[in-house]
């Protein structure tokens, strides 16, 4: 496969949701910088250079304006811990390439989220997650650990989908690829997080009803989608070749132009985003004060990582700059189009949850 070095022009996406940012933001990232150092999550200075300029605390302090400051502290660090991960085991690292490698490395990750007080750890992810998954038990409940430790879990177990794709030079079809993502992008872990932040509990009557995991899934997504677009330029300077990316695929299996994929991945974004907003208004018609938040709290997320994404370091990158928007368009990108479902088998059952 040859990968096009160029950065390719990316059309604003359409986020019509309320956006906002904690006060305290930039000493939540100097202190995720500090974190980042105490356990020494960067290969050389340039790496630790580019993580403390992507801007944790304002990725956080978006995504819960008004979240209790520990607990916002803790996910900053997270993030910090995941972006660093990412980099280093599942893209840029030799261990991309290699599932038996990915296999090793996340199953003691695994342990360490199960039962992080008894749990050998080797390196120092693995000490850094066992600091994040110990400081939890002091910030929220055991439900709210075991929902984040499940949705961690397949974030890390995604990894090998892709680690094998890689090694074997497997192209997925789009379809299975946008179902593994789900997990695998570590997008669906945002869903976890507005409890832990404020302090309350989405009852499990309500947390696993069909069209709220749908509802979920369009969630991240949407989050998916917008990411793969922002940082397609970054993942194709810094990554190991592969088609990790929705805009190559679509690419591939339409024998299309670069540019035209990535208008097919605006306009996959487009009609995510007007189903959400369909989805979001009918479960709030009989949502109770948890569920409430909690949706309006995902709406939050969604907001924060396009903002977030249009402007922090790690995918403007000022000495190879993206193409990238200003701001969110102020109408659906090819707006006719908007409200049709989605003919992937993968994912089209999210539109029969619409009662009307």
């Amino acid at each position: 496969m040859t990968l096009t070095a160029q950065a390719p022009k990316i059309p604003q996406l359409w986020v019509p949701l309320p956006s906002g940012i904690h006060p305290g933001w930039r000493e939540i990232d100097e202190r995720s910088a500090l974190w980042l150092d105490r356990f020494g999550l960067y290969s050389d200075r340039a790496q630790r250079e580019r993580l403390t300029r992507i801007s944790v605390g304002g990725l956080t302090s978006r995504g819960a304006p008004s979240g209790r400051l520990a607990a916002l502290q803790w996910t900053s660090d997270f993030l910090m811990w995941l972006f660093a991960f990412d980099d280093e085991f599942c893209d840029e690292g030799l261990v991309a390439a290699s599932p038996d490698a990915t296999l090793l490395v996340i199953t003691k990750l695994q342990r360490v989220v199960e039962v992080p007080w008894a749990a050998p750890v080797e390196d120092h992810y693995g000490a850094a997650l066992r600091e994040l998954r110990l400081r939890l038990d002091d910030l929220t409940t055991p439900v709210q650990i075991a929902r984040w430790a499940f949705s961690f879990r397949a974030y890390l177990q995604g990894q090998i989908w892709m680690a094998a794709n890689n090694a074997q030079g497997r192209i997925p079809s789009l379809c299975d690829h946008l179902s593994v993502r789900l997990d695998s992008s570590g997008v669906k872990i945002f869903s976890t997080l507005s409890e832990i932040i404020h302090g309350y509990d989405l009852p499990a009557a309500d947390y696993e009803r069909y069209d709220v995991w749908g509802f979920v899934e369009v969630f991240a997504s949407i989050i998916g989608w917008s990411n793969d677009l922002v940082s397609y330029h970054k993942e194709h300077q810094r990554s190991q070749d592969g088609y990790g990316h929705i805009v190559d695929l679509i690419a591939y299996e339409r024998n299309c132009s670069l540019d035209e994929a990535v208008n097919e991945t605006a306009v996959m974004h487009t009609r995510a985003m007007a189903l959400y907003l369909r989805l979001r208004e009918q479960i709030l018609r009989d949502a109770d004060h948890e569920l409430r938040r909690w949706i309006t709290d995902c709406d939050s997320w969604i907001r924060a990582d396009y903002g977030w994404s249009l402007t922090t370091h790690r995918y403007v990158n000022p000495d190879n700059p993206a193409d990238l928007p200003v701001g969110s368009a102020a109408s659906p990108f090819q707006e006719r189009e908007a409200h049709q479902p989605l003919p992937i088998p993968s994912i089209t059952w999210w539109w029969t949850l619409l009662k009307d």
